[in-house]
């Protein structure tokens, strides 16, 4: 079954700006080839989840704000091509904003402080 991917608005030059970060921070003479092909490859991760993020009916633009997310709060320049960080923080960003695992207490109990820390983030940006 071959279906057509999932537009996710913006995203491909979400990832064009990671990769800069990842690559390029302090090196602007990295190759535009380079940074296009590891932009392709953190838009090729993120766009896994287009489909699951899209059967929760949610928007699939919030991985593209996901991706900026992590640019502000994980991306450190010189990570380089390693692709599991992304994966990974990627994972756990959607799990968190369109839930498909149900929870313990004691796992959910967390959530209370992933919000906490959401109230002051959005404090912190007015």
């Amino acid at each position: 079954m071959n279906e057509d991917p999932i537009e996710v608005r913006g995203l491909h030059e979400a990832c064009i700006e990671l990769a800069h970060v990842v690559l390029a921070a302090g090196q602007p003479e990295v190759s535009r080839d380079i940074l296009e092909t590891l932009a392709s490859r953190f838009e090729r991760e993120a766009a896994d989840f287009a489909l699951m993020v899209a059967n929760g009916g949610r928007d699939t633009a919030l991985l593209t704000r996901a991706v900026h997310y992590l640019i502000d709060a994980h991306a450190l320049p010189l990570m380089g091509t390693d692709m599991e960080w992304f994966r990974q923080a990627l994972a756990c960003l959607v799990e968190l904003a369109v839930p498909n695992i149900a929870l313990s207490a004691r796992g959910g109990a967390f959530l209370a402080d992933v919000e906490e820390g959401i109230r002051q983030s959005m404090q912190d940006m007015e």
